[in-house]
């Protein structure tokens, strides 16, 4: 199943990326919903290999995620892969620069089943999809609007 959603930012190309490539920013709003972040690599450099082992609670049960940064084309894309036992998805950021002072931040989701209970839940979701892409572009509003406030 697939979202997807932008959002325009009156911020440069260059600053956006910057703002989004903070991770511990992300790091610390995940821990405050509630999630359990690890970062597996301390690499500070924003390249392919970055990984983190994400944990939360959702419908009653631990879930658990290792995410890895797989592309990174700075100042223009990062692509991110996680993955679990019965779920794999794949998201992938770009930053297209509108003009010197508007950049557009758009957010591709994608997530394959890989159970049979992954693929009733992926099979829920396509029965609401509006429901969730609503939802979905509400997250990335919400993240563009972080990004241009600096997350204050």
């Amino acid at each position: 199943m697939k979202f997807s959603s932008h959002h325009d930012i009156k911020l440069s190309q260059t600053e956006v990326f910057d703002r989004l490539s903070e991770f511990e920013v992300f790091e610390r709003m995940a821990i405050k919903r509630g999630a359990r972040v690890n970062r597996i690599d301390e690499s500070e450099d924003i390249s392919e290999g970055l990984k983190w082992r994400i944990g939360f609670t959702f419908r009653g049960r631990n879930r658990s995620f290792e995410v890895n940064l797989i592309e990174a084309d700075v100042p223009n894309s990062l692509v991110f892969d996680a993955d679990n036992p019965s779920v794999a998805g794949k998201t992938r950021i770009d930053v297209i620069p509108l003009s010197r002072t508007q950049t557009r931040l758009k957010v591709e989701a994608v997530i394959q089943p890989k159970t049979l209970g992954a693929r009733l839940l992926v099979q829920s979701m396509k029965l609401a999809r509006s429901k969730f892409n609503r939802r979905f572009a509400r997250r990335v509003q919400d993240l563009a609007e972080g990004i241009e406030a600096g997350f204050e």
